[in-house]
């Protein structure tokens, strides 16, 4: 399958916008997956801990790798044993420290639910083919992703550069996911145990209702206090909070409960599946789903027309709001 090209290819500086993916999967190790991406675009190893390894210099950029589970990664395991002042690092079992027979331990239990995750360096559009090549070796060694067991909510993230950092802009692109977002999930085949997560919350009914009006027409602090105020986490198909961090961090860092946000001009885009078991998914055809949102957010006309519709039809429907809008949602992007 081809990657599309957005209409807007360009960011406001005049250069090509970039996206990287994350990909969450199991059944493949840190190990083995850092020598998938030397052996296809080379680099260095960094280790950063057990649970983490950089692969620098590469071909396209700077790979990570790691446990997706922060009480690995950043060791929080240990408050544990700190309340006893214990240093299980210092203490050996046998030809293992504590600390090493503790992490094996939680390893093997969380990895039944938490993945590993592959942060891939942001690459031009036209170059998207280059992160293809992880994926095809990545299925080819056996990972498995969402659709492998019950309970693997795995994803697909996808960082989207934006092409102009104007409110505006910005808004419109919420707009776009709110309205696409019942599509979104039938074209995506969003797995249960994604809907049923909380990692990709819908956007609130209340917060839908009132960016959608057309006179809501919010400067940057505005639009992002009110995002904040209907979505306080992280957890939305659209996670705004990185390329607001860029833009305002001020602002963003008055807001204790979101943990780290790591500023950058990208959508965060968090919705799609980590089909990486099936032998017919590509990131290609994420990607060109994603490319919808792209479109129709810089098509102000309809974005118009269609925020008006979904408003009428949502005031006006008790219940199978999404599956009517999700039929009408395909009328207009035939």
């Amino acid at each position: 399958m081809q990657f599309r090209q957005p209409s807007l290819l360009y960011n406001e500086k005049g250069n090509v916008r970039t996206v990287g993916y994350e990909l969450e999967f199991s059944n493949v190790s840190i190990k083995d997956a850092v020598q998938i991406i030397q052996d296809l675009y080379g680099g260095e190893v960094q280790p950063v801990g057990r649970f983490k390894q950089k692969v620098v210099n590469t071909t396209i950029g700077d790979f990570t790798v790691e446990f997706d589970s922060t009480l690995l990664t950043e060791k929080r395991y240990k408050k544990v044993f700190d309340t006893f002042n214990i240093k299980p690092e210092e203490i050996m079992m046998g030809a293992n420290t504590l600390e090493n027979e503790v992490e094996t331990a939680l390893e093997s239990i969380v990895g039944k639910i938490m993945p590993y995750e592959i942060a891939c360096p942001p690459v031009p559009i036209p170059d998207l083919e280059q992160l293809e090549k992880l994926r095809i070796e990545l299925y080819k060694q056996g990972a498995e992703g969402t659709h492998a067991f019950i309970t693997n909510a795995y994803g697909t993230h996808i960082n989207i550069e934006v092409p102009d950092t104007s409110p505006q802009s910005l808004l419109n692109y919420i707009r776009a996911l709110i309205l696409l977002h019942p599509w979104l999930l039938e074209a995506g085949h969003t797995d249960l145990a994604r809907k049923m997560s909380p990692f990709i919350d819908p956007f609130p009914a209340l917060y839908a209702e009132l960016v959608l009006v057309p006179g809501y027409q919010p400067d940057l602090d505005t639009l992002i206090r009110d995002y904040h105020t209907y979505n306080p986490d992280r957890n939305r198909p659209l996670d705004m909070y990185p390329v607001f961090a860029s833009l305002n961090n001020e602002v963003v860092s008055q807001f204790s409960d979101l943990g780290k946000v790591k500023p950058r001009n990208t959508f965060h885009y968090r919705l799609p599946n980590s089909s990486i078991s099936q032998p017919d998914w590509s990131l290609a055809q994420e990607w060109n789903l994603w490319v919808q949102v792209d479109e129709l957010a810089n098509d102000p006309n309809k974005l118009t027309q269609m925020s008006r519709e979904y408003l009428i039809l949502k005031a006006h429907t008790l219940l199978g709001f999404d599956t009517k809008w999700t039929k009408i949602t395909e009328e207009w992007l035939s």
